[in-house]
């Protein structure tokens, strides 16, 4: 029995790693959904790292120092339940030895993403990068009591990660052989209400006639993107549809400790060689969380694109769940979760990665139909991927908030160190399994020594 069950309201601590104010990328957008719907049934503390004027019923927004450990640390010695994801681990130690309830939030697959990231950078320097990348995963799949992710490709990927670090284990099998409630899918939900319209471009802006068909960008132009794909099929576009207009959201990201990435000025260059930058093709920094529906309720299309790798068969973009949720016909390239919602819904049209041609075509083929005729096709998916469906693991999860049933052992002999070591392997075979299973093992092992050429 959970000590909770007798308790009015669990709480929890919800940890981001990016910007929560007016203007936020898909983490931020995450954490303050998840918060704003859990907050009905539990007391949540959003904890950030940067200032804010979000004022959000309901929820306790409280600033945090990456280089103030305490900022942080109070906050967690306050709570239940703690929720965290990737460097978290890295920059405050003090996690590892935290009695609370742990909830690790795998939805970003950074360790992918950072395969593109650093892809530039001398060989020596990825390799570095990369082992960093793969050490924190590890510590996170050893210190949660539950994991979530984006979805169940995703969930595939993560038990094997932590399969390899022993989590994927007798204790925990036998609590549920399904092991859902070790990691179970919490991707990203819509909104319980409607877009709301408020025209800010057609036959507003100078650039953009009463007639405009808008295609939209829906965010960041990060380098494991492919934009240059649409921009090179623009004028096949504006060739049939002179009305077109293309326009890039994201084009820096809202956290400023974020580096430019380089598909940006590569995507606006390109745009400018083919004389459609500023013309028909515009960019925008960013605009504020709330103001996006006005975009997303005005364009015609909604795109993403991506080179065929192996983040993409991983990753969720959030954009494509906005455009869904907007009910705005959605244009992805093949390849990922969302690109087979598309199709198996009929939302929408999916196109082999890097085709020029396929991408012009899709995109006439699209504003040959007026908007609303798409609407009903999205209903099914609104219905199943509500906020209220979507988090319900990890409500569930809170309301009980046990640790993992390996929790304890591990606790005993889990190495201060990212790696485990043969020590501590030593300690826990002789501690759960006892002292002559340990003795068996050495001499197995001295006498596979023994036998080696």
């Amino acid at each position: 029995m959970s000590e909770f069950e007798n308790a009015k309201r669990p709480h929890l601590l919800i940890v981001s790693n990016d910007v929560v104010n007016t203007k936020m990328a898909g983490p931020g957008m995450r954490y303050l959904e998840l918060a704003r719907v859990l907050s009905d049934e539990l007391d949540v503390t959003l904890a950030i790292p940067s200032e804010t004027t979000l004022e959000v019923p309901n929820i306790k927004l409280v600033r945090y120092w990456d280089d103030r450990p305490k900022s942080l640390q109070v906050l967690v010695e306050s709570c239940d339940i703690v929720l965290v994801s990737g460097y978290m681990v890295e920059k405050f130690p003090f996690l590892h030895q935290t009695k609370k309830r742990i909830v690790v939030d795998l939805y970003d697959p950074f360790i992918l993403e950072n395969l593109h990231y650093h892809l530039n950078k001398p060989i020596a320097a990825q390799e570095s990068l990369n082992n960093r990348a793969v050490d924190i995963t590890n510590t996170l799949a050893r210190l949660g009591d539950f994991f979530i992710c984006g979805s169940d490709r995703q969930r595939d990927f993560w038990i094997g990660v932590l399969a390899s670090n022993g989590r994927i284990n007798p204790r925990n099998f036998t609590k549920d052989t399904s092991l859902r409630s070790l990691i179970d899918v919490v991707g990203i939900g819509f909104l319980n209400r409607e877009p709301r319209p408020n025209p800010t471009l057609r036959g507003i802006h100078p650039g953009f006639p009463e007639d405009a068909r808008i295609v939209l960008w829906g965010g960041g132009i990060w380098d494991w993107l492919d934009p240059l794909t649409l921009v090179k099929a623009w004028t096949q576009v504006i060739a049939k549809n002179p009305q077109a207009r293309l326009v890039f959201l994201g084009t820096r990201h809202p956290n400023p400790q974020v580096p430019p990435h380089k598909m940006a000025e590569k995507v606006q260059t390109l745009a400018a060689e083919i004389g459609e930058k500023d013309r028909t093709i515009f960019f925008y920094e960013w605009i504020p969380y709330e103001q996006r529906e006005a975009l997303l309720c005005e364009a015609d299309i909604g795109v993403t694109l991506h080179p065929p790798h192996i983040e993409t068969r991983y990753s969720i973009r959030t954009r494509v769940l906005d455009y869904l949720w907007a009910r705005l016909p959605v244009l992805v390239s093949e390849g990922d979760v969302t690109s087979e919602w598309v199709k198996e819904y009929g939302v929408g049209k999916a196109v082999p990665p890097l085709d020029v041609e396929a991408v012009a075509q899709a995109i006439a083929q699209i504003l040959e139909r007026p908007k609303s005729s798409w609407g009903s096709a999205f209903d099914p998916l609104r219905e199943s991927l509500s906020w209220s469906q979507v988090v319900e693991p990890l409500r569930r999860y809170c309301l009980q908030a046990e640790y993992a049933p390996d929790r304890q052992i591990r606790k005993l002999v889990t190495p201060s160190v990212v790696k485990r070591g043969k020590l501590g392997r030593v300690i826990e075979i002789w501690r759960t399994e006892g002292s002559r299973e340990l003795l068996q093992r050495i001499g197995q092992k001295f006498r596979q020594g023994l036998a080696r050429p």
